[in-house]
């Protein structure tokens, strides 16, 4: 694979914070698979397709939201803001041409709302009464 020449490098090095707008605002349910609480970051499996065609994002999360109560192991039902950076065509060829990567910019989320979804579990079901092994 080769390397990236130094233009290439240097455009990508050159998107900031302030690169980056709002595409638009998304929602839709999965697990997190990783909390970083230090870093206030979370790894989400998503069961929907995201904009960019992912299942599985990176998240900021919104100084708004308590990351210490986030739990791996339930399902939630997340907000998540889609935020684009813009890349040059010159950049976007480049990448599709010799790494065969079809990329129109450089993508970051912001998670800023979660909410658990209901136990969909087989306790509690009705009319599922909590017979069986009870003894």
């Amino acid at each position: 694979m080769s390397e990236l020449p130094k233009w290439a490098e240097d455009e990508i090095n050159s998107i900031t914070d302030s690169s980056f707008r709002l595409e638009q605002e998304w929602e839709g349910t999965g697990y997190f698979l990783d909390i970083d609480g230090d870093g206030r970051l979370v790894d989400i499996n998503f069961y929907e397709r995201l904009p960019n065609g992912k299942h599985i994002i990176t998240a900021r999360v919104s100084d708004t939201l308590d990351i210490d109560g986030f739990r791996k192991g339930i399902v939630y039902t997340y907000r998540v803001r889609v935020l684009k950076a813009p890349i040059s065509d010159r950049l976007a060829e480049y990448l599709k041409s010799n790494f065969n990567l079809h990329m129109d910019g450089v993508y970051r989320f912001e998670l800023y709302s979660l909410e658990p979804l209901e136990d969909v579990g087989y306790e509690g079901r009705s009319g599922e009464g909590g017979e069986e092994g009870e003894e």
